[in-house]
């Protein structure tokens, strides 16, 4: 029951994190695997040597593991996005086996230190690595009594795109409209503008110039 628990806490560590970023495999996902993992790796310490070898169970999660990440996957406008979320549930698996195999503070730490390369390390990597490319953007957007705002703020502070002055202006159809200044490494631009293409609230979007 308490490595159950420690499982739980460790999927909720990283989890969390997952979901702020509004990410597919967010919080509840996240504990399960990491539960499940470390379920499956106790229940194989139940078998003996002559009924099979208990190693069997656990690297069987490896693998099978492995079709939850390829599910995570998404082919998009020619590219391929989701690879950090299949690495994530990846990892959380490995956790869960830490857990179930008697080492939780261990898996605690781990959680931890992925919890930290998630939040730290892209924004890191998009101020530090790749070409700089600037642009504007002026974005049509349907309110969603103020969803549509805060996801755009999330998607904004995962990029690290200044919003100080960001302003959003009526159109008169029911729609706000509202405009950032980028200046992004050309993967993460690509990244950003395919998280913004994907809001169902975004109605269009088009590049304008500098001096507009």
């Amino acid at each position: 029951m308490v490595l159950a628990l420690v499982a739980v806490a460790c999927g909720a560590i990283v989890g969390t994190e997952r979901e702020k970023q509004q990410k597919a495999a967010g919080l509840r996902t996240l504990i399960l695997v990491c539960l499940g993992s470390s379920v499956f790796t106790m229940v194989s310490f139940v078998f003996t040597s002559t009924t099979g070898d208990s190693g069997r169970v656990a690297a069987q999660v490896v693998t099978g593991i492995g079709f939850l990440g390829a599910g995570s996957i998404i082919h998009s406008r020619g590219a391929v996005i989701g690879m950090t979320t299949a690495a994530t549930i990846w990892m959380m698996a490995a956790i869960g086996v830490t857990v179930g195999a008697g080492y939780p503070l261990g898996a605690l730490g781990a959680s931890v230190l992925v919890r930290t390369v998630l939040a730290s390390v892209h924004r890191w990597e998009i101020r530090h690595l790749g070409g700089m490319r600037r642009l504007r953007l002026e974005l049509i957007l349907d309110p969603d009594h103020g969803k549509a705002k805060a996801k755009l703020y999330a998607i904004c502070d995962e990029f690290n795109v200044d919003t100080q002055s960001m302003a959003f202006d009526e159109c008169g159809d029911g729609t706000v409209k509202t405009r950032l200044r980028l200046e992004l490494a050309r993967k993460h631009l690509h990244e950003f503008l395919d998280q913004l293409a994907d809001l169902p609230a975004v109605k269009a979007m088009q590049q304008i110039p500098e001096d507009a």
